[in-house]
């Protein structure tokens, strides 16, 4: 009983690390347009040393990692959900996915452009089919797969590993315009703001077969990892030992880049390079932050905290990413709440999120001592499955 309890802690605590993570990569989506969200050197606040600071640590420590370690989980999730293939799985996955689609479809277009839901539905449908796979099988594919999504990243970027053209007079006033434009419309009313995301949502809809295919591949390594123990704490403490010390290597690799560029010249060929790293070695450095939480999650001093704090979050994952989007709109968009789209830099930015992840700590332990789940899981879990009980 003991260890069943340990291993359910453990996956909520990875799930919990998941949503809580993906929170401080995404904020710069919640508060500038799609170009400027992702811009360094061309960043509105500058580059002073507490902003780089603060890109820095994210883009080393968190970019890629968390919705990595989270589409991972999802890929767990449809097999604990659904079981071996059968009938009666695949109906009530079909229809648990279903749902998600439509979750994913409202949230994408109508709460903020940065929407996963949908890409887990759509891939969540072609992985379902292959979760009886002996674990092997699915680490073989995963892997050929994900070697796919980083053969084409590489492609992607040696295109880019030169200096990019300068820019004339007209195109530079042309961007700037265009940059101006959707500020403006962010910060307009309630309608405006709905209908710029609505459209930056629909320009990111032609990435979605890349997409499809990167969590796939997750979704694949994460199920044959979990089968194999990795994911339930049950995985020998050498197979831990060496997954932390290949990831924390890659995670090395990855710092190196990006240290060298932030200490550099800023070129732009080393911040390519430094991406580069970050995206390919992602699952690595992933199964490395869940070998020490598996650790921690075995220890019987301090350690063991960490993951007992963060179990809530992760067993409200659904609610806690979703209640993110809007607490971050009300606080960005116009026509929502405070409307500071555009107004705060990066440091001002992770100060918001660390208040989220307190928030969010405290109210979902605070919510599951009353509740038998989270409002928006039982809403959800109403839709696929039926009738549920929600009080304890």
């Amino acid at each position: 009983m003991a260890a069943d309890k340990d291993r359910i802690i453990l996956l909520d605590a990875l799930r919990g690390l998941g949503v809580l993570g993906i929170l401080l990569c995404n904020a710069p989506g919640f508060a500038f347009p799609t170009d400027l969200s992702d811009a360094v050197l061309d960043w509105p606040f500058g580059t002073g040393p507490q902003t780089m600071s603060v890109w820095l640590v994210t883009q080393w420590l968190f970019q890629r990692k968390f919705v990595t370690l989270f589409s991972m989980l999802f890929g767990i999730s449809m097999f604990l959900v659904g079981g071996e293939r059968s009938p009666k799985g695949d109906g009530l996955l079909h229809r648990r996915l279903l749902w998600l689609l439509v979750f994913g479809i409202a949230h994408g277009f109508a709460i903020w452009w940065g929407d996963v839901l949908l890409s887990y539905a759509l891939a969540g449908f072609v992985v379902a089919q292959a979760r009886s796979w002996p674990a092997r099988r699915l680490l073989g594919w995963g892997a050929g797969l994900w070697l796919l999504f980083a053969a084409l990243t590489a492609l992607g970027l040696a295109l880019l590993s030169g200096e990019p053209p300068s820019e004339t007079a007209s195109e530079a006033a042309r961007e700037a315009a265009k940059g101006a434009a959707a500020i403006a419309a962010y910060r307009g009313d309630f309608l405006q703001s709905m209908i710029i995301n609505a459209r930056e949502r629909l320009e990111g809809l032609p990435y979605e077969p890349i997409i499809f295919l990167l969590t796939s591949s997750l979704m694949m390594i994460g199920l044959g990892a979990f089968k194999l123990g990795v994911f339930t704490g049950q995985a020998s403490r050498r197979t831990y030992g060496v997954l932390i010390a290949v990831g924390l290597l890659a995670l090395a690799a990855t710092g190196w880049a990006y240290f060298a560029f932030a200490l550099g010249g800023r070129a732009m060929p080393v911040l390519h390079l430094a991406e580069g790293l970050q995206t390919i070695t992602a699952p690595l450095t992933t199964l490395a932050y869940v070998g020490l939480m598996a650790l921690a999650a075995r220890s019987t001093g301090f350690w063991r905290r960490i993951p007992a704090v963060l179990a809530p979050v992760g067993q409200m994952a659904f609610t806690n990413y979703l209640s993110q989007s809007l607490i971050m709109t009300a606080i960005f968009y116009g026509g929502r709440g405070l409307g500071l789209y555009a107004r705060l830099d990066r440091p001002a930015l992770a100060l918001i999120v660390v208040a989220i992840w307190i928030v969010q700590i405290l109210w979902s332990r605070w919510w599951l001592e009353r509740f038998s789940m989270g409002p928006l899981e039982w809403v959800w879990r109403r839709l696929y499955r039926g009738p549920t009980p929600l009080r304890r």
